[in-house]
């Protein structure tokens, strides 16, 4: 049986899957990324029409199959109609799976770190070689243009019109720049790696305005990575305009009314902080390099929370 969770795998036991994903909970709680909100889901290996993801609980907590729920990708509706409540969020995971049939786990997360990016126009860059998947342009999709129904304007993806409009910035009509796509065609064909590059998407990550982000990859392993390195990526670039700033300094640049005393007319503060950011290749080259290795954090941030007296798998492992 293999430990993977989709790629260079031969099969996935359904036990697997169920330990891998309370796991990748717990990992993402852990590093921060998840509080007692977010999600990760993952698609059914033995049915592309279905998913998993865990029902209305603080990730952190899950810790059994009972507290799994397979959904369709379809509508998001439950599989077994007496299933534990779910959170309204789902949405988000259906539609993206629906458009990109590829795509084999999803996260969402609210993380703080990552927020200022969400709300100010500053966008967010690959400014780390750990976080070349990011490229060099991460879209922000603002909800406010698919409000109807009467639904409330709460920025929750609370249907399939929400989540499919999130989905779309996964994969615009008029992208252009780094191509997540790219970095993928050497997926095993039996996961959809190189059928139809049409529906690849071009963007890993997509932030949502005034909200968090959502994360999209071909397994576990790899949307773990992704949301934890989105994180990090936030972190160094909040951290890099800090430090510049404070060292270069600013600049206020206007017009001076002479007769007027001196004054500065129509000014603006412009900053001298320079912020250098992956090359399109350079963000494409060291997402593939990075590919390899995905297995070695995974490993250690399996230790991290098997050890840690919070975190409880009480999933069976797969037979051999």
């Amino acid at each position: 049986m293999s430990a993977g969770y989709f790629p260079r795998r031969e099969k996935v036991g359904i036990e697997d899957l169920f330990k891998g994903l309370v796991t990748a909970s717990h990992i993402l709680h852990h590093h921060g990324v998840l509080d007692a909100y977010g999600h990760i889901s993952v698609r059914s290996p033995d049915n592309a029409a279905t998913f998993w993801m865990a029902c209305n609980i603080s990730p952190a907590l899950i810790s059994t199959p009972d507290d799994l729920v397979e959904y369709t990708v379809e509508d998001a509706s439950e599989v077994e109609k007496d299933a534990k409540a779910g959170y309204i969020e789902r949405y988000i995971h259906s539609e993206i799976y629906k458009r990109f049939p590829a795509v084999n786990s999803v996260v969402h997360s609210h993380c703080s770190h990552v927020l200022p990016f969400c709300i100010s126009g500053v966008p967010l860059k690959a400014v780390i070689h750990m976080a070349g998947f990011l490229g060099t342009s991460v879209p922000v999709w603002d909800i406010s243009s698919s409000y109807s129904g009467g639904l409330p304007h709460d920025l929750l993806v609370r249907n399939k019109e929400r989540g499919a409009s999130l989905s779309v910035a996964f994969k615009p009509a008029t992208s252009t720049g780094f191509l997540y796509s790219k970095v993928r065609s050497a997926l095993p064909s039996q996961i959809g790696g190189t059928q139809e590059p049409d529906k690849e998407p071009n963007h890993a990550v997509v932030l949502m305005q005034g909200h968090g982000f959502t994360t999209l990859a071909h397994g576990i392993e790899e949307a773990v990575y992704q949301a934890i390195y989105t994180k990090e990526a936030a972190k160094a670039q909040m951290a890099a305009t800090m430090l510049g700033n404070a060292y270069f300094g600013q600049v206020v640049e206007g017009k001076v009314d002479v007769q007027g005393g001196g004054k500065i007319k129509s000014a603006s503060v412009k900053a001298n902080c320079d912020i250098k950011s992956l090359s399109d290749r350079e963000a494409h080259d060291a997402w593939d390099s990075l590919q390899a290795s995905i297995a070695r954090p995974w490993g250690l941030w399996c230790r991290e929370v098997e050890i840690n007296p919070l975190y409880r798998n009480q999933c069976p492992a797969g037979d051999d």
